[in-house]
Formats: C-alpha cells, structure tokens, sequence
C-alpha cells in the first residue's frame, strides 16, 4: 500500500479551530474529508508482485557480446594501433582461433604466409556492370565453375593435384577465372565464349580445330597464330594492367556459356569491330537454325 499522502486541507482547517463557534463545523469537515480518503485508499487498485524472472537483471559487461558468438573473431586493435594490456590479457578466455590467412589482405601479409587460391581471388576481385553497358565484342575475366572432367571420363574421384581444383560432396569441381568474349545480351543473362590455351598445346590435340579460332593481342609484335582454318581475332582495346595475351589461346565458339549480370567480373577489353562481326557470323553457322525430333524431322 503506498505511503499516507500528508492532508495539507485537513491541517490548515484544524488551524482555524481556535474559536469556540467554529469548532463544531471544523470537526464536521475533517471527519466528511477522513471519510472520503480512507474510501479512496480502499479502492486504490492492488500492485500485483513483480515475478522473479522478469526481475531486473545485472547483466555481466566483462566481456564483449562477441564472445558469445563463436563464428566471430573479436579483433582487439589494428594493424595501424596495437590491442592494449588489458586486451591481450584475457584475449585467450573468448577469442575463437582462426587462421590469419582468411582475414587479412593477403597482399599485407609476409610472403611465407601467403594463401596462392586467396591471392588469386583478391587479384581477380572484379566488380559488377549493368546490362546496358555490356556489348558485344568484350573481352571479360570471371570465376568459372565445372565438374572435373578427367576424373568422371576415367571413372575415378583421383586426378592430378591442381590448385584449380577442389572436393564437393558433389564430387571434384575445377575452379579457373576464365577469359571470355561476349556474344549476345539477353534479359537477365549473356552468350560468352570462353578462351582455353589447352596447357599451353593450342589445338595440337583437337580433332576437331575448326570449332576455335584464335585470338591475337594487338600489344604483340608479328602476325597471329592460326591453328585453324579461320584467322585468328584481333583486339582493339586492352586495359591496363592485364599481360598480354598467350599465343595459344583459343575461343571455343562452339562452347557459349550464359552468364548472369549480377555476376562480377574484369573488364579486360573489347575486339575489334571487324573481328567481333567474324565471330558472331562463324556462331552463327555453328549454331542450328532449325532443331529436329528424335526421328530427324524439323519441328514447325
């Protein structure tokens, strides 16, 4: 029950009972005012009491909320400011172990603590573009993903160790930032063909060549090596910063790939235009104008 309010009314009124002929008015009105306030704190709605567990709690601030998140790492400092005392002090009790090759800028790091993958994907960090800026012609780099081929043609889960490779539950996956050529843009994805040197063999163990053409930096002294039937592609536009083209390389114009836009990649540059119109025009006579049925008939 709350504290007795102090009845300032009742005190002044028994004040002014200093004269006989008011004295029995004055009792009259503060027993009518004891009245109404005991009436009053009887009707005063009861607090129920507050339960134990939704009782304030003291909340323990010794250690970061981090701690209790064990996929989280808490860096104490910088590489510019060094954790303090304190900090490295009772780092051990809540830090989570992590190797500092994943979090750190591998380029920042010593030469002996270099992850190569990781190396590979921050050097080949590209960035988004829109679909109005694609156009035929360029010539892109992105991560491209495929089901190891030489282990499912040999029936095997073991093939050579490569870096470019790597176990799924799925089964083995090659791995490559692959060059590429854009052929066409559609609503929401592009036609992209992508470049292979082979190991460095060209085309020498192809049997069927005429499937590729070559491609010839315009950086590079002398012709361009044809290792087929067509001339090889020139480019017109190179970026800076990206090496010059190997010799051997080939676009599959057989082999297009359909990309989406919301996928990263590195502009490296464009073809030129005469260049762009051959490929386009030797997919297009690779490419079916007319599909037919189980039984070869054409379907209208």
């Amino acid at each position: 029950m709350p504290p007795r309010p102090v009845d300032h009314l009742s005190s002044s009124m028994a004040s002014m009972n200093v004269g006989g002929s008011s004295s029995g008015k004055s009792s009259k009105l503060i027993s009518k005012f004891d009245n109404k306030r005991s009436t009053a704190q009887e009707n005063y709605p009861k607090v129920p009491p507050i339960p134990e567990e939704n009782a304030w709690k003291t909340v323990d601030h010794t250690k970061p909320r981090t701690a209790e998140r064990p996929t989280l790492r808490p860096l104490n400092g910088n590489r510019h400011s060094p954790p303090s005392a304190a900090a490295n002090s009772r780092r051990h009790v809540y830090e989570t172990p992590a190797k500092p090759n994943s979090l750190y800028k591998q380029s920042l790091l010593p030469p002996d603590q270099r992850d190569p993958a990781l190396m590979e994907v921050e050097a080949n960090k590209g960035k988004l573009f829109l679909k109005a800026q694609y156009k035929p012609g360029w010539i892109i780099r992105g991560l491209l993903h495929e089901q190891d081929y030489n282990a499912t043609s040999t029936g095997s889960n073991i093939t050579v160790t490569d870096r470019f490779r790597s176990e799924t539950k799925f089964g083995p996956v090659y791995t490559k930032y692959r060059k590429m050529i854009v052929l066409t843009m559609f609503e929401d994805h592009y036609l992209a063909v992508p470049l292979f040197t082979h190991n460095g063999n060209g085309l020498a163990y192809k049997s069927r060549p005429d499937e590729f053409i070559g491609i010839k930096d315009h950086r590079a002294r002398g012709e361009g090596l044809q290792q087929s039937r067509h001339e090889p592609l020139v480019t017109e536009v190179i970026n800076s910063g990206i090496d010059l083209f190997d010799v051997k390389s080939t676009a599959h114009v057989t082999y297009a790939l359909s990309r989406k836009y919301d996928l990263p990649i590195i502009l490296e540059g464009q073809l030129s235009k005469f260049s762009i119109n051959r490929l386009i025009r030797l997919f297009n006579q690779f490419a079916p104008t007319e599909l037919k049925d189980r039984q070869g008939k054409v379907i209208h």
